[in-house]
């Protein structure tokens, strides 16, 4: 784990990140209908009830989904949220941003799925 962000400065970027989370306006290139505002406050309420106390984790992955790697690249990420088989966490590897990590039979392995807390937790 980056030793230059600790675990309540990242419990602390994700409660920002939902707190000033804005629900984005349609775009005219977007395909389908688009989401109502009411779907995004269901969601933001469900990863408030997801947050937990982080915790370090060390997982096999490199950016794969479970079972699709073929030589497993240990990581330390911080465990920020948990949806059943599904994790929310910070992995400061490469960029310093947010991704999924999902448990199967196999292990754990991560989302190749990238970016902000909510983008990453509402993509679940």
């Amino acid at each position: 784990m980056d030793e230059h962000i600790s675990l309540a400065d990242v419990s602390q970027l994700v409660v920002t990140e939902i707190e000033t989370f804005v629900v984005p306006a349609p775009r005219p290139d977007q395909l389908g209908e688009t989401l109502p505002a009411a779907w995004f406050a269901q969601q933001l309420d469900q990863m408030r009830e997801a947050l937990i106390e982080p915790y370090i984790a060390e997982i096999d992955g490199d950016g794969r989904f479970p079972g699709s790697i073929p030589k497993p690249v240990p990581r330390q990420v911080a465990i920020v949220a948990e949806d059943d088989d599904i994790f929310l966490a910070y992995d400061p590897d490469p960029d310093g941003d947010f991704a999924l990590i999902f448990k199967s039979a196999s292990g754990f392995g991560v989302s190749p799925n990238r970016g902000h807390a909510v983008d990453c937790f509402m993509s679940r």
